[in-house]
């Protein structure tokens, strides 16, 4: 392994050495469950170093996100470079490398973050560090984003920074995660390119149903709370919200018709031309797990409660039903549907946490044609499409207060491995090490191309 590392540093120019270095230091912190401060605190004194203000913002003890800016002529207003730092648990997975500990095996980087989003991170830390040592004119700030909490909902750093210093992210544009760069499924080249403009809103829904309790020797004959729930989560399955092709998933579409097999990929070529979904492209459509995900809301039971012991009944049968909104459609819409849908008064639907629903941000523009030309410049004629992204970031913050966010990919990645669950949430969560310093060069590209004087 030390081997390859450093032939991979030796041919590395010196802001993709500085991305790799400032990689394996971010994932080797386990961020889990918070220490976002302990991660960012060497990156601030790297920013500090190379003269550029930074500072590390707490929204709870322990919960930092670093802000830093590199300062532009003001000619245009500035470019915020977001990427998160904490990470989802790895409690229960089976990883076959220590999860916090860089391992590189077999072509591939293993560690969680690697993927999600620690590799973005990096590379916008070091592609900041060089525009500021090598002082090139910009006719922006870039602002640099390093945050917390984005996977608990961004209550410890995005929301909480546009809720209480909207003034450290006051931008133009942003880039952060929600799109990606795709290689073939054996790595061997570059396929396309991803360029998230929407994303699907996220809500939960809680599903009550209320019991009489008492000694499990002597169940109820009706109204047990627990047959009842378990009957509206039957239904919630079986519900199929409608179908539609959106401005921001037709591109999507027409480009995942090029990786599948049919009858999959002329349902999907048939519908991203049409731009309408035929009764038996549907049906195909919806026994693909992400085609499915790409035309529709989606509602999903993700957490079951109920007594809290084994010979108690429960006087309260609790479930926790996460669904994906399609941009255009609201969630009084979805929870009305699956009231519909349920069909049985004895089950109450709340609301959890209300999340506001955000625009879509512009399809085209100067930050499309920068993506076409890091591209282009890199890889030549590979294909750059518009995305929805089925997931939730932090760009929904963004988008709600006004500054148009764009989603690309951090480090490039197989459509297979993120299908196999070795990519972002995955156990061995991984990427190509051969494709880590196009991943650098593809956002600093992108990052020039939006800042820098001299290429415009």
């Amino acid at each position: 392994m030390v081997g390859a590392l450093v032939c991979l540093l030796a041919a590395a120019s010196p802001v993709e050495t500085e991305a790799r270095e400032i990689l394996e230091l971010l994932v080797a912190v386990d961020t889990s469950h918070g220490n976002e401060t302990k991660a960012l605190e060497p990156l601030l004194q790297r920013f500090r170093a190379a003269g550029v203000p930074a500072e590390i913002v707490e929204s709870a003890p322990g919960r930092g996100n670093l802000i830093a800016r590199v300062r532009g002529s003001g000619k245009k207003r500035p470019l915020l470079l977001l990427a998160h730092v904490d990470v989802v648990p790895v409690e229960g997975q089976p990883w076959t490398v220590p999860p916090f500990t860089p391992t590189e095996k077999d072509g591939f980087l293993y560690a969680r973050g690697v993927s999600d989003d620690k590799a973005m991170a990096a590379a916008f830390v070091a592609i900041a560090l060089e525009q500021a040592r090598s002082q090139k004119p910009l006719s922006r700030d870039l602002i640099v984003a390093l945050t917390a909490g984005e996977e608990t909902g961004g209550a410890a750093g995005v929301r909480w920074l546009v809720q209480n210093r909207k003034d450290l992210l006051d931008a133009e544009l942003a880039l952060n995660e929600g799109g990606a760069v795709y290689t073939t499924p054996d790595s061997s080249r570059i396929e396309s390119v991803s360029l998230g403009v929407a994303e699907k809103t996220f809500q939960s829904f809680r599903l009550v149903v209320r019991g009489k309790g008492g000694h499990s020797s002597v169940p109820p004959t009706e109204g047990d709370p627990v047959a009842i729930l378990a009957r509206a989560l039957l239904r919630v399955a079986e519900h199929r919200f409608p179908v539609k092709v959106l401005p921001a998933t037709r591109e999507q579409l027409a480009l995942l018709a090029r990786t599948e097999k049919p009858p999959l990929s002329e349902a999907l070529r048939r519908t991203a031309e049409k731009g309408t979904i035929a009764a038996d492209d549907e049906r195909v459509l919806s026994k693909d797990r992400i085609a499915n995900a790409l035309v529709r809301t989606t509602c999903v039971t993700t957490m079951l409660a109920g007594s809290p012991q084994d010979n108690v009944l429960p006087t309260t049968a609790e479930a926790t039903v996460n669904c994906r909104i399609l941009p255009d459609e609201t969630r009084e819409g979805t929870m009305s549907a699956l009231k519909k849908a349920i069909g049985d008064g004895a089950v109450e639907i709340r609301v959890l946490e209300e999340v506001g629903v955000a625009p879509s941000s512009p399809i085209g523009g100067q930050v499309t044609e920068a993506v076409r030309g890091a591209t282009r410049a890199l890889w030549g004629d590979v294909p750059v499409v518009h995305s929805m992204g089925t997931g939730a970031t932090d760009s929904r913050h963004l988008r709600a207060v006004g500054i148009a966010s764009f989603g690309l990919g951090g480090a490039p990645g197989s459509l297979e491995d993120a299908r196999q669950g070795r990519a972002a949430h995955g156990a061995d969560e991984r990427r190509p090490v051969r494709w880590l310093p196009d991943g650098v060069r593809f956002l600093r590209e992108v990052v020039v191309r939006l800042a820098r004087e001299d290429v415009q």
